[in-house]
């Protein structure tokens, strides 16, 4: 890959005023010229657009820490045996985002580090995007959210389920695409799961809504979508469904029982001793409802 994520796993948040982890980056060894694309979220929709971080970089193990903030031009960079490692340079961009450059980089400098340091009031969260590339660090990240209850990371849906919307951040630094159709199933083409509606292309800082139905479900089954975007981290663009089959017995005036999977179902009954198979009315496995309470309520 041409591009790295930093970090891997979720955006490294900092409290107001506070420093950072020491995040490595790789740089190729036959690269002249690094850049990592830097952008600070805060609320949803919405940039904070406050006091710029401090960048520190660190080339090589026993390399000094050396501050590069916006604005204040070429830094030198002193790699683990005083000679200079690189030039370094941080533009502050539209939107609270940060291009740093690193010019006139010597062979075997690594391992590169980066830290950040909040010097805002309010807790923001930071990712960034390294690549030799200075357009291959304009990259989505796709988060999604549920908005109903989940169990285990999966998403619950019910038996003809009319909509249920989830949340779809960008946390990235490039806008976010989203491919699918509306009216295509998620999961397979057999699946009772259908996309209704999906967002407009979704900037950096913005969040926006998919929305799915679920049809009718005999049974209760586990799977998984992952929709086709331009954020190419499959692990962001992949949702986890459940689909449970809806009680006849079903009443929105009934009181919920108690089921350890999703925590309400009606009256549950236990199938015959050695027959098994899944509650009739919450659609999950007869062992999730073993410590229903007395009073069959869900408390």
């Amino acid at each position: 890959m041409v591009f790295q994520l930093l970090p891997q796993t979720e955006p490294l948040e900092l409290r107001g005023g506070a420093v950072g982890p020491l995040v490595p980056f790789t740089v190729p060894i036959e690269a002249t010229g690094m850049f990592l694309r830097v952008i600070a979220l805060w609320r949803d929709n919405l940039p904070l657009v406050g006091r710029a971080p401090t960048f520190e970089l660190k080339s090589g193990c026993d390399g000094r820490l050396t501050a590069v903030d916006a604005g204040r031009g070429k830094i030198e960079i002193p790699g683990a045996d005083g000679e200079i490692a690189a030039l370094a340079e941080v533009d502050r961009l539209p939107g609270d985002s940060y291009l740093i450059a690193l010019a006139g980089l010597e062979e075997r400098t690594g391992p590169w580090h980066l830290r950040i340091t909040n010097n805002d009031a309010e807790t923001l969260r930071f990712t960034c995007v390294a690549s030799y590339s200075e357009e291959m660090t304009r990259q989505p990240w796709m988060a999604l959210e549920c908005a109903t209850a989940v169990h285990d990371g999966l998403l619950a849906l019910h038996s003809d389920t009319p909509e249920t919307a989830i949340k779809v951040r960008n946390l990235g630094t490039a806008p976010l695409i989203i491919n699918d159709p509306p009216g295509s199933r998620l999961g397979s083409d057999g699946s009772p799961v259908v996309l209704l509606r999906r967002p407009a292309p979704i900037a950096p800082h913005h969040a926006d809504e998919l929305v799915v139905e679920c049809g009718q479900v005999h049974y209760t089954d586990r799977f998984s979508h992952t929709f086709d975007t331009n954020d190419v981290h499959r692990p962001h663009t992949t949702l986890l469904f459940e689909v449970l089959p809806r009680s006849l017995r079903y009443d929105m005036h009934e009181e919920w029982a108690f089921c350890r999977a999703c925590g309400r179902c009606p009256d549950y009954v236990a199938p015959p001793v050695g027959v098994g198979g899944p509650c009739a009315a919450c659609g999950h496995r007869a062992a999730h409802h073993s410590d229903v309470p007395p009073d069959h309520r869900n408390v």
